[in-house]
């Protein structure tokens, strides 16, 4: 938390995110026999998620290891993969949105239990949802629709947004209530960028996003929390939005993207916003030598931490598989020695 605090630290503060297979390969390769010991007794991670769980009727699965999720979407592919249908795809009324079963938030348990609250011990805890609730709008009707009604039917639009928002709100007051002083960091996640600018005008994010963004981090507020985005790609036209709603930090901060300079970033913004991750894994990290991602790693830590006010992550939330193990240890571990507050 000491980036959010002002504080001096011998270190910043190093997050990480990846799919299963991606820690495996680094646990393989540092030789420890468990998650726990590979990403924090070895390379020293400093935060622990700990999302609501489900507990309502398991999820239709198919022989083709595809799987209907809590949006009635069939998704499929690679890792996480994609929609597969759009059950939204035929509404033409407001009235027929409201008649679509969406999830319950009775549906998910928000309690930590006793044996993860113990070992979130000492370390900075991440809870709430995720609440992409921009992504399961676009897949639940289709994007290019999505898009067109936002100008030519906006209250279907908005009826949608409200329906996926409203949910992940939901949920995520009822974690914080049942566990009153143990979630510091409400980190949630939604792609408004594409490489080279928004997905839509800057007035059509206002319009049909900035609210619900404004609601969720008055409620990590209300609850003692900080709250931070993850949107990837081009989004330098809404940093100063994000600021204005009392984001507290802004992820993955992807370098490489048009408009997206982190020198540029952090003598507009850095005074008003935690800068989270930065480390490049679409050409660094993949390609690069491991003297490569140390270099570029302290070049990050050298321009986002310039003043402390920042967190070690890679520029995207879930690393993959086909990024070397040896570079992803690199990183923390160069972190970890080179990343002294400043």
């Amino acid at each position: 938390m000491a980036p959010f605090r002002g504080k001096e630290v011998d270190r910043f503060p190093m997050w990480y995110g990846a799919a299963p297979e991606t820690t495996q390969n680094v646990m393989d390769f540092l030789g420890a026999k468990t998650e726990k010991e590979a990403l924090y007794d070895i390379l020293g991670m400093d935060y622990k998620t700990v999302r609501p769980k489900y507990i309502g009727t398991p999820f239709k699965q198919y022989e083709d290891g595809t799987v209907d999720n809590e949006w009635g979407i069939r998704r499929g592919g690679y890792h996480w993969g994609q929609a597969l249908n759009h059950p939204l795809k035929d509404v033409e009324t407001v009235e027929e949105v409201e008649a679509y079963p969406f999830p319950k938030p009775e549906d998910w348990d928000p309690k930590i239990c006793p044996e993860d609250l113990q070992d979130c011990e000492g370390y900075c805890v991440i809870g709430g949802t995720w609440a992409p609730f921009f992504h399961d709008s676009i897949e639940l009707i289709g994007m290019e629709r999505f898009f067109i009604e936002m100008y030519m039917n906006p209250a279907l639009a908005q009826a949608i947004v409200e329906h996926t928002f409203n949910f992940y709100y939901e949920v995520s007051k009822r974690a914080f209530e049942a566990n009153p002083g143990v979630i510091d960091f409400a980190f949630i996640g939604n792609d408004f960028g594409s490489q080279k600018g928004l997905l839509m005008s800057p007035d059509m994010w206002r319009k049909f996003f900035k609210p619900s963004l404004a609601k969720y981090v008055e409620l990590a507020h209300k609850h003692g929390a900080v709250a931070g985005l993850h949107s990837c790609g081009d989004i330098h036209e809404i940093i100063g939005d994000l600021i204005e709603i009392g984001f507290d930090a802004v992820n993955p901060i992807q370098v490489f993207a048009h408009n997206m300079d982190p020198q540029v970033l952090k003598r507009e913004y850095g005074g008003d916003i935690v800068f989270f991750g930065g480390i490049d894994v679409n050409e660094v990290l993949l390609y690069g030598s491991e003297e490569d991602v140390r270099a570029e790693t302290r070049r990050i830590i050298d321009i986002l931490g310039s003043d402390g006010q920042y967190i070690v992550a890679p520029s995207h939330d879930y690393m993959l598989p086909e990024l070397p193990a040896r570079n992803i240890v690199a990183l923390y571990d160069e972190a970890k020695k080179y990343g002294t507050g400043r």
